[in-house]
């Protein structure tokens, strides 16, 4: 997610361009595969006029996963678009939903896939998923980190869908950002406290945040506020 902001350009205002808008996907696609233990994968499936296309794709399993389900016509992600809510394939060898998906999956590797709708106000953009080797491989906490990565994805790429001219990024992006700098900044308070690297310090403050029950903008700044607290003086004996 740090990635995020040198793709943004900054001159009078904040402008977006499909090329910066993909890339700023791709790495939440990474931010995801990174967060989430058993995710061998992730990835968006991005519907323009009625044509899949995959974006930010961390993989090449993902690719072919995804092609799989636009040659059928059918499929988690496509259905999640469609449907406009989260799917969840358990167990592509048991799975009834998409027989004919699930069972060319499986034989491909991928044995769970959770998708999330990506949504621009009322209108369904696409899907954003995650695929695992393992049946079952998706917790509740995974499932809610993958839905919040996708809110980002899909203010980013609702500002390409109209026009492929720069658009200029709402407020609702603005506040993408604005949260993506005080998790980087809460994420580099518990790598120095607890001598963590990147990808275990956003861990840590994933996980803090689902056993808290709340977000992980929220625990960020409940990070940050303890931070910044002036010291306590104590007395010397």
């Amino acid at each position: 997610m740090n990635e995020l902001a040198p793709l943004i350009g900054r001159a009078k205002g904040l402008f977006l361009t499909e090329q910066t808008a993909q890339q700023a996907v791709s790495a939440l696609a990474a931010a995801a595969k990174e967060a989430i233990p058993h995710a061998l994968g992730a990835g968006v499936s991005l519907i323009k006029g009625n044509q899949p296309t995959s974006v930010g794709a961390t993989d090449n399993f993902v690719l072919r996963a995804d092609d799989l389900q636009y040659e059928l016509g059918n499929g988690p992600c496509l259905s999640a678009w469609s449907e406009g809510r989260a799917t969840y394939v358990e167990d592509t060898e048991s799975d009834q939903h998409w027989p004919r998906w699930s069972s060319e999956a499986a034989r491909t590797g991928v044995r769970s896939c959770f998708s999330v709708p990506l949504e621009n106000g009322a209108h369904g953009i696409g899907a954003m998923k995650i695929y695992a080797a393992a049946p079952h491989a998706f917790t509740v906490q995974d499932q809610k980190v993958l839905a919040h990565l996708a809110l980002s994805a899909a203010v980013l790429l609702g500002h390409i869908q109209a026009s492929d001219t720069p658009q200029r990024i709402s407020e609702t992006a603005k506040e993408t950002l604005r949260i993506r700098d005080v998790v980087a900044a809460a994420r580099g308070i518990i790598m120095e406290r607890h001598d963590l690297p990147e990808e275990e310090a956003l861990s840590h403050l994933l996980n803090e945040a689902g056993n808290k029950g709340v977000t992980l903008h929220e625990h960020a700044q409940s990070v940050l506020r303890r931070d910044t607290r002036p010291d306590t003086l104590t007395a010397a004996p």
